[in-house]
């Protein structure tokens, strides 16, 4: 595979920007086997834009052959506060994670943070050197996205949260970081870091973040892009936001039902965001069906084929819900069917209910 075709399909839905694209061919070019890496905090049941996002994501650069690693960020989940910062719980969790990830990228390898940094001076010397090299006011300006936007609120372990980040790309030997645009602040911070102490060129890479399928709240006029997609983003701690990847297909009908939709509407809207970066990379198609009466059923090949027919009025809201349901529910359905048997004790140990 050439280089402009690695870098075609690394940059394909649900792709959404690379600092830079001429740093990405430069890596290409001269190194045989370019390393990845993408961190999760392990801090609750995934929903479908952490698997069949990002895991998509993920599959397309091992395709394009570059090494992929899932790291499972156990200590970052403490530091964020995350399920109680309870180790018992954080470890059991971490194991349910590697297994869902092995299945959906079974190329990828899994890193455990506690692994990574075990009798590992190196890490820890340069996680100070890093500190060394960024101000109070740089780091606050990483965390000041939905969650993480009160200074009065944030933790010291929170400061020590984004230069941990930057210190893994270098630990893991990632040439390509690779997270949500939600996390573009911190590689920014991350590449101006690797230039300052000399540790080579990266490339951060972000994939889109689906937005919430509840109406969307009111977004500050003055507020930068990382804020608004942290507000907008899908969560699963917000009711009717997120579809959780072991759902049921009766619970994705549900809340596509009541999903925030507007007739004709396609800018921002969820449903449609839903088409474009999971169905159709994953499936290649979506199939409507309807009664006569109403236009009949319907095939796309494409997204932009479906958004054209949304915007025209051509494809009813409630029509659209339920073919992505359909559709959705065909792709969870393997996840499903792997996994389902364990969703209850799993919702117990993230402390929520079914």
């Amino acid at each position: 595979m050439d280089v402009d075709r690695r870098i075609e399909l690394i940059m394909s839905d649900p792709a959404e920007e690379v600092i830079t694209e001429g740093d990405l061919r430069d890596i290409l070019e001269t190194k045989a086997r370019p390393k990845h890496y993408i961190g999760l905090e392990i801090s609750g049941m995934p929903h479908i834009g952490h698997i069949l996002v990002a895991g998509k994501k993920v599959n397309d650069l091992s395709e394009a052959g570059v090494d992929t690693q899932i790291f499972l960020a156990d200590w970052h989940t403490v530091a964020n506060n995350k399920l109680g910062g309870d180790w018992d719980k954080i470890t059991e969790a971490a194991k349910f994670y590697r297994r869902l990830f092995n299945f959906f990228c079974p190329k990828a390898k899994i890193v455990l943070g506690s692994d990574l940094y075990k009798n590992n001076d190196d890490y820890w010397r340069l996680i100070i050197q890093m500190a060394r090299k960024t101000t109070m006011a740089r780091a606050t300006r990483t965390l000041l996205i939905e969650g993480r936007s009160e200074k009065d609120t944030l933790h010291v372990s929170q400061y020590i949260y984004p230069i941990m980040q930057a210190a893994d790309i270098r630990a893991l030997e990632a040439d390509i970081p690779h997270a949500g645009v939600d996390q573009r602040r911190v590689h920014v911070l991350a590449k101006e870091l690797f230039r300052d102490l000399g540790l080579g060129k990266i490339a951060p890479l972000h994939h889109h973040l689906l937005a919430s399928l509840a109406e969307p709240p009111k977004v500050s006029e003055n507020a930068e892009k990382e804020e608004i997609v942290a507000a907008m983003k899908m969560s699963k701690s917000k009711r009717g936001s997120a579809i959780s990847i072991l759902a049921k297909k009766a619970d994705i009908e549900s809340i596509l039902s009541g999903a925030w939709s507007p007739a004709m509407m396609v800018k921002e809207n969820p449903v449609l965001e839903i088409c474009r970066y999971v169905i159709f990379p994953i499936s290649k198609k979506m199939k409507v069906e309807r009664d006569a009466k109403y236009g009949g059923d319907a095939e796309y090949y494409s997204y932009k084929e479906i958004e054209a027919a949304y915007a025209e009025g051509k494809l009813h809201p409630a029509d659209l819900k339920s073919s992505v349901a359909k559709e959705l529910n065909k792709i969870i359905e393997p996840i499903r069917n792997a996994f389902g048997s364990e969703e209850e004790s799993l919702l117990g140990l993230f402390g929520l209910k079914n």
